[in-house]
């Protein structure tokens, strides 16, 4: 179903599949675009090739879902996986995108985020949700870590990117927060995790539970944190820039957010031409009290004729200037 928001810019939701196989032919094909692209730039960058074998061989879980994943989307595992470590292995960003909501609402809040991320055509396309044992993944076939996920504990997590240092001893990113929704039991615990382990690169992962009071911004550097939590019914806001763990900087996106929120519906919000950005690829909406999860994707990335073949100097020109 196509939306189209009073300033003409139009956005559909996508498929919802099983964690298991069959799944849609033209899905795995999409997916398999999008990791081949991935890989193929973290080739020609150089760390992949030595972070992803020593990932493949520490984390026995994630290997063992990569060799899964990949023997049905007919890509390499290791590869696979490298793709999943994109995060870390672009740290030291300073030009990134992604915003983040955690609003109070009638029925428990809600978490409602933009996730801004490279090659934005190619992940709009293969974007779905996939239902897993531990609840709901908003990423796309062979996503073995997280960005944005529901837990059936009632419970959700999303990350926003920003620079806090690195630790090559530390749990990836992408595979920690698919690591909570797999074994946290609750909010409290969930939150607990993401405020204490050690990881391998910084970020701001919001935590939301199935209470308004249960909201909080958790802000880490590999070994440290600090959590920003609701003020009564206060919206909690997040983009790319910490607030607490380090001096603000100023953000034209967090500050559209915080005039409207709680004012203006949060779809109309993030698809405002105030927080979109040029690599914008999802927009996610959850409710952990309801249990339910919603993404959409870009009308204008998703025709056929729309191709974006990402170079170093894209890279670059995004992620390391």
């Amino acid at each position: 179903m196509r939306t189209t928001n009073s300033e003409g810019y139009s956005y559909e939701s996508v498929p919802t599949v099983s964690g298991t196989p069959p799944y849609p032919v033209d899905l795995i094909a999409k997916s398999k675009n999008l990791l081949t692209a991935t890989c193929g730039l973290f080739k020609k960058l150089g760390p992949a090739v030595h972070v992803a074998p020593h990932v493949f061989a520490k984390y026995k879980v994630h290997a063992e879902r990569a060799r899964a994943a990949a023997t049905v989307i007919g890509v390499d595992p290791v590869d696979l996986l490298a793709a999943n470590l994109c995060y870390d292995l672009l740290m030291g960003a300073s030009a990134m995108g992604c915003s983040t909501l955690a609003l109070a609402g009638p029925d428990g809040p809600v978490l409602a985020r933009n996730m801004d991320w490279f090659p934005a055509e190619k992940v709009a396309k293969a974007s779905c949700l996939v239902t897993e044992d531990y609840g709901v993944n908003a990423g796309f076939l062979g996503m073995l870590g997280t960005v944005t996920g529901l837990s059936r504990h009632k419970f959700c997590v999303c990350l926003n990117a920003a620079f806090g240092g690195s630790d090559p001893d530390g749990y990836p990113m992408l595979l920690f927060l698919r690591h909570v929704l797999d074994t946290a039991p609750d909010y409290r615990a969930a939150l607990e995790m993401v405020s204490n382990e050690p990881l391998m690169s910084g970020g701001i992962i919001t935590v939301v539970g199935a209470r308004n009071e249960e909201r909080a911004v958790v802000e880490r550097a590999p070994r440290r944190a600090t959590v920003r939590t609701a003020r009564g019914n206060e919206p909690l806001l997040a983009t790319n820039h910490f607030r607490d763990l380090a001096e603000p900087e100023e953000c034209s996106r967090y500050a559209h957010m915080a005039e409207f929120a709680g004012r203006a519906p949060a779809r109309d919000i993030l698809t405002s031409r105030h927080v979109l950005q040029e690599i914008t690829a999802q927009h996610v909406v959850m409710c952990p009290a309801a249990q339910t999860a919603e993404m959409f994707v870009p009308s204008h990335l998703l025709p056929d004729t729309v191709r974006e073949e990402m170079t170093l100097s894209d890279l670059y020109r995004y992620f390391l200037n």
